[in-house]
């Protein structure tokens, strides 16, 4: 869906499998951050003589000004480079927040593993970050953790995961390898977040660039 927006006239261009089919919907404008809301209920009908395969749609009868935002969530739009980071972990948001800006990040957040789980089916994140008891839950029980174990493997090598517990050994990989994450991190070296988080991301994206750069030179990317 093409939508310009009611401010700056930018056209933005919103990938058809995030928009929810035939409701409203709220948008920020990435250009001037203007809020909007866009109600499908409002769409023009098409022209009898219109073929449905092409063309644009007009959308500006669709863009509602002056609504209430608070309570609905936003689609966000990205440009083509920017990094996103999903956070997980209400208790240490402002320590992973910090670092992952640092490291030039967009940030989300979900608020419940079912809400997580919605955001990591349509968005492709490039870190995820998560507590073991994240919605008050534990790791058998959590049907974020268990979407996350069976992530599709095209998924999976694009996104950097990171599991913070109470009872986990900071850097072990062999764990890391046993709860299907990247990284584990102790609740009692969250000090150490910083230097942790740059360095194995560091070497994660290293690592991927060798990988996929070989993949493509054996023709099977």
């Amino acid at each position: 869906m093409l939508i310009t927006c009611s401010s700056c006239s930018k056209s933005i261009n919103l990938p058809d499998e995030k928009v929810p089919q035939g409701q409203a919907f709220n948008l920020t404008c990435p250009g001037c951050k203007t809020k909007m809301r866009v109600d499908q209920h409002l769409k023009p009908p098409e022209p009898a003589n219109s073929d449905s395969s092409g063309g644009s749609l007009d959308t500006s009868s669709m863009v509602v000004q002056d609504e209430d935002f608070e309570d609905d969530e936003e689609i966000e739009i990205y440009d083509e480079h920017d990094k996103i980071a999903l956070i997980l972990d209400k208790k240490n948001y402002d320590a992973w927040s910090s670092v992952l800006t640092d490291l030039e990040f967009k940030l989300q957040t979900a608020k419940s593993p079912e809400h997580a789980v919605h955001k990591l089916k349509f968005n492709q994140f490039h870190v995820v970050v998560f507590h073991e008891k994240f919605g008050d839950t534990t790791l058998e029980t959590s049907p974020l953790y268990e979407y996350i174990v069976e992530m599709p493997m095209s998924t999976r090598r694009k996104t950097f995961i990171a599991l913070m517990g109470d009872n986990l050994k900071t850097l072990d990989n062999m764990e890391a390898l046993a709860y299907s994450v990247n990284l584990v991190v102790n609740q009692k070296d969250i000090d150490q977040l910083e230097t942790i988080l740059k360095k194995t991301i560091g070497e994660n994206d290293t690592f991927y660039k060798i990988y996929k750069e070989t993949m493509s030179a054996l023709g099977k990317l």
